[in-house]
């Protein structure tokens, strides 16, 4: 009986050093796409501001516009500390037109980047909308959201929180 029970915990013990290892995470795909404003945007270069949380939506998407709406304020309150929210408009390129006014009229203030071609989505393998990753600063997938509903910004933002470094992205670079 002394000897299962040894086994047990040292079992139990071997499960702790293997839940401690690293988790590894899949690479998230560069891409360079344009935003509303017509400037080219890669995945790298936003990766060297900070985290990137990169949202798949269109026009059509009711949850997709919801979610982006109820992010802005944990945007506007973890911004300071390097978050990147990035709106992936997968909109046709005839709607093109309605998308930038859509995003003027919302504010939002949001990195809005245009796959009308759906080469991104094709990368990231999104079927259903709004799919969201969120990217660390080593370009690794760390977080995954599908779907919404209202009170998941809760648990959206309490996973950008833990990717987010301690001091504002302003104050690291002044240090260097």
């Amino acid at each position: 009986m002394k000897l299962a029970r040894f086994f047990l915990v040292l079992l139990f013990a071997a499960g702790f050093a293997f839940a401690a290892e690293e988790t590894e995470y899949e690479q998230a795909s560069d891409f360079t796409l344009k935003d509303v404003k017509g400037a080219s945007i890669t995945l790298d270069s936003l990766l060297k501001v900070g985290p990137v949380y990169m949202e798949c939506w269109d026009l059509p998407c009711v949850n997709c516009i919801a979610e982006l709406d109820a992010l802005m304020p944990v945007y506007d309150s973890l911004k300071e500390r390097g978050l990147q929210i990035v709106a992936l408009s997968v909109d046709k390129p005839s709607d093109e037109a309605r998308v930038k006014a859509f995003v003027k009229s919302k504010k939002w203030p949001y990195i809005i980047l245009l796959d009308a071609q759906n080469e991104v989505k094709k990368a990231y393998g999104i079927i259903i909308k709004p799919t969201a990753y969120l990217i660390n600063m080593d370009g690794e997938i760390v977080y995954t959201h599908i779907g919404y509903k209202k009170g998941d910004e809760k648990k959206i933002a309490d996973e950008f929180v833990k990717w987010l470094p301690e001091a504002p992205a302003a104050e690291e670079k002044s240090e260097e």
